[in-house]
């Protein structure tokens, strides 16, 4: 059992567990990013001014778009913040 409080990486998913990113908070004082994965692009803070309503991005397995609800994903990474037993969950994104 360690303390991490405030220290999450969420993983994201297409519907057919191919992964499609991670939403990181590394430090309590850091803001939170996405990280699409190295082959596909840098890190950025999280969300973007254009995904306040919905996070679009893309499984680049499947070739197809997926998204969830912003606020639902927060919701997750903001429990996952509060546990200070776990670090890391997963959240399975729909197809759009």
């Amino acid at each position: 059992m360690g303390n991490n409080e405030g220290i999450g990486m969420l993983k994201l998913e297409c519907p057919q567990t191919h992964p499609v990113g991670r939403i990181l908070k590394d430090a309590p004082h850091q803001f939170v990013l996405y990280d699409p994965g190295a082959a596909v692009g840098p890190r950025r803070f999280w969300p973007g001014e254009d995904e306040q309503a919905q996070f679009k991005t893309h499984c680049r397995f499947c070739d197809k778009p997926v998204g969830e609800a912003t606020a639902t994903l927060q919701g997750k990474l903001a429990g996952l913040l509060a546990d200070v037993d776990e670090a890391t969950g997963t959240a399975t994104l729909q197809y759009l």
